[in-house]
């Protein structure tokens, strides 16, 4: 009983935090904190002419600036209300188009990968504010955002997992790599002995891939949930304890929040840690260094 108490709370808890953020990805779009006024872009969704004709001569880097190019076009007009869900069939269309101009995955998964994308640009659109004007500071975080969504629909449209797992990325010297795998794919109970290869990663150097999650804040971040994807917690998915890691940076050390995938290193803890009276986190990583990666190399 005390077991299905302690993890009904923590994914109450979780389920605050995710509904209330909408994993975060456009959260500065309704910011206006800033003075700057530029010029709006176009909301024309189909790429410029040299960007299509380099993604139809199956070049992938051809490809991925044509998408990342639509994306950042629907989302500044997602952002200033110029573009409504009812474009949906025309952008679905557009990046199915511009994958199969780059011979990218078969025409089944492309279809899933752009239909998800859309999906969630929209999803995420709802629970936002429109703003006429888009700050520096936004434009920065559309243009992250449409550097994560273009890797996503990427491996999405070849059916690989857009999951932080799939990054790779080198770690400092003596750090192991964290697998989200390893650490989530196992059933969690409370108070329950953890895998022998969990326990193992106890007080090592460690480094790991993933996406933040905050706890409210966007800016001078000292602690937040890592997570290995945010397209669980973008449809209303709330994930398991053991598949979540709490982040802790070192003394001195803070950041602001990105969208782009992230490299945390750090110590690891493994253990339940309890707030409260109930399990708050299983893995922690503490005294931690935040790396924002690009989105489409992981470097």
């Amino acid at each position: 009983m005390n077991e299905k108490r302690g993890k009904a709370r923590w994914s109450t808890w979780l389920e605050v935090i995710l509904l209330g953020l909408g994993c975060g990805g456009l959260a500065y779009f309704s910011c206006r904190d800033e003075s700057s006024r530029p010029s709006r872009e176009s909301q024309v969704f189909s790429a410029p002419r040299s960007e299509s004709e380099a993604a139809a001569s199956g070049s992938a880097e051809g490809t991925r600036r044509a998408l990342e190019m639509l994306l950042g076009n629907v989302l500044t007009g997602v952002a200033t209300g110029e573009v409504s869900e009812e474009r949906r069939v025309d952008l679905q269309r557009d990046l199915m188009r511009l994958l199969e101009q780059g011979a990218t995955g078969r025409p089944e998964t492309r279809a899933n990968a752009a239909g998800m994308i859309v999906q969630q640009i929209f999803d995420r659109a709802k629970l936002q504010t429109a703003s006429p004007e888009l700050s520096l500071r936004q434009r920065q975080a559309i243009l992250a955002m449409g550097r994560e969504l273009t890797r996503q629909l990427l491996l999405l449209a070849v059916g690989a997992s857009p999951g932080a797992d799939a990054i790779g990325t080198a770690l400092p010297e003596g750090h192991a790599r964290i697998d989200w795998k390893r650490i989530g794919g196992f059933p969690y109970a409370e108070g329950a002995e953890l895998p022998a290869e969990v326990r193992a990663l106890d007080g090592q150097a460690v480094g790991v891939p993933g996406f933040i999650l905050t706890m409210g804040d966007t800016e001078g971040l000292r602690e937040f949930i890592l997570l290995e994807s945010l397209w669980g917690c973008c449809f209303g998915s709330v994930p398991d304890l053991n598949q979540t890691i709490l982040v802790r940076l070192g003394p001195g050390r803070a950041m602001d929040y990105t969208a782009a995938p992230v490299l945390v290193t750090g110590k690891m803890e493994v253990g339940e840690e309890r707030q409260a009276g109930f399990v708050a986190s299983l893995y922690r990583i503490v005294d931690a260094t935040v790396t924002p990666l690009d989105a489409a190399s992981g470097k």
